[in-house]
């Protein structure tokens, strides 16, 4: 019978606790066309943005297959974010909204269009705690296809997002 309680207890003090998710809260990506810069009424290709959205939904598909992360719903929040945005240009102001829907960290995300076949797509994570950036990375697109933007968030997410900083 005491053998059976030590193992029961042993069992209990040994068992490493799983860890928490992160929870996420992944905005709405940005987008920058310096091909409209000057125009009067600049014209977005509906092509580029339905791309971005491509991006956008393939970085929460990824981050909701790994088990580190938990993306929260940020459906409820649509007119603060549409409020707040473009994000690359507040400097945080999305971490409010973030941590008013629950998450640990706020992911935006920004293509700048430079020409027909050269983008340059930027990720930007900050802990909600703080508004302090924790991660920030880009990858260079060269040509104008899903399959291109996709392998941009593709990389960063493998090698950049997911990477740990290096032992000094």
């Amino acid at each position: 019978m005491i053998q059976r309680i030590l193992f029961a207890l042993a069992v209990v003090f040994l068992a490493t606790p799983a860890m928490a998710a992160t929870k996420a809260a992944v905005f709405p990506f940005d987008f920058h066309d310096a091909q409209q810069d000057g125009e009067m009424f600049p014209q977005n290709d509906p092509e580029d943005l339905r791309r971005l959205q491509l991006v956008a939904d393939e970085l929460k598909s990824l981050m909701q297959k790994d088990e580190r992360f938990d993306v929260v719903d940020l459906s409820s929040k649509a007119t603060e974010i549409e409020a707040a945005s473009p994000f690359y240009k507040c400097d945080g102001c999305e971490v409010p909204i973030a941590k008013d829907a629950g998450a640990d960290i706020a992911v935006t995300g920004y293509v700048d269009k430079l020409s027909s076949a050269s983008l340059n797509l930027q990720i930007i994570v900050r802990d909600v705690a703080t508004g302090q950036p924790t991660k920030t990375m880009s990858a260079a697109i060269s040509g104008n296809t899903d399959d291109m933007w996709l392998r941009g968030v593709r990389y960063l997410w493998k090698n950049r997002f997911n990477a740990e900083a290096e032992q000094k």
